[in-house]
């Protein structure tokens, strides 16, 4: 659960080397033979331009990140199958986090899909297409894992967070309802810069607990298997979505369509399952956050 921020999706790897930078996700011969090509739905100029312009920022693995000079990452494959489908070339534009918004109500690009959170508040400016339940997760080093097999286990010690997240807040609650209201210690929250700097808090011994994105998690599992381990139960979920300019109903209603094709094909399902996030599949739907 977030509103991801920069410093909590850099989770512990360097930005991306270049912003503001194009590239062409899947390529032009990958969109043209795709059998099911269709873009019938799409407004006249993304007909014309013959591709779909894409904002993301690549620091937030698995989901986008850069592997050398490649953009990878679930939402890179599934932007690939969504222009196979609408048979339009994926134009990527690269800027930092915190503008994607601005660069979706300026017209710098199309639709942002790079794991944004949809929230009430950002369906005032945008609206999203939902398609991927993201979790926060407590989780401890794979050494004191064994330690947290309750609920009741997290009150009373130090978790670390990034400040910058939504999990802050949520974790004071879960310390009012889990702990003080059962008089149990409070948990001890230390609030950090980024979900890197509350990892290294666990690294260093000074934080027994710390909460991050599931989706993070899922990456570090594979790039460093046993060192964390998720623990207790997953925090609320919260839904990405891929988001287009606030009226735009004809082509919010095409990327919905091609989102319910990739699932009715079982691409959706193969890509998340490859990046270790099966768990976050959903059924896409328009503005789906209501409060």
């Amino acid at each position: 659960m977030k509103h991801m921020t920069i410093a909590l999706r850099l989770g512990g790897i360097a930005a991306a080397a270049a912003l503001g930078l194009t590239a062409c996700v899947g390529g032009t011969d990958t969109a043209s033979t795709s059998s099911s090509q269709d873009t019938a739905g799409l407004p006249q100029a993304i007909k014309d331009a013959g591709s779909l312009r894409v904002g993301l920022s690549p620091d937030f693995p698995p989901m986008e990140y850069r592997d050398g000079d490649k953009l990878v990452g679930a939402d890179i494959e599934l932007q690939q199958k969504l222009g196979e489908v609408l048979g339009v070339k994926i134009e990527t534009v690269e800027s930092p986090f915190d503008q994607l918004i601005n660069s979706v109500q300026t017209g710098r690009v199309d639709m942002a899909m790079s794991g944004i959170s949809d929230t009430v508040e950002r369906q005032k400016t945008v609206d999203f297409i939902d398609y991927f339940n993201s979790q926060g997760r407590v989780y401890t080093s794979g050494a004191r894992a064994a330690e947290f097999t309750k609920q009741s286990d997290i009150c009373g010690k130090n978790v670390a967070v990034s400040g910058k997240s939504d999990y802050l807040g949520q974790l004071k609650t879960l310390s009012q309802s889990l702990c003080t209201d059962k008089n149990l210690p409070a948990i001890n929250l230390l609030s950090s810069d980024s979900g890197a700097a509350a990892r290294l808090q666990i690294d260093q011994g000074r934080a027994d607990l710390a909460a991050q994105s599931a989706e993070n998690l899922a990456y570090f599992a594979k790039t460093e298997p046993g060192k964390y381990q998720p623990v207790l139960d997953p925090l609320p979920a919260r839904a990405f979505g891929a988001l287009v300019k606030k009226g735009d109903t004809q082509l919010s209603n095409a990327i919905k369509a091609a989102f319910d094709k990739i699932i009715a094909d079982g691409d959706y399902q193969k890509i998340l399952d490859k990046y270790g996030l099966g768990y976050g599949a959903t059924t896409p739907v328009i503005n789906g956050v209501k409060s």
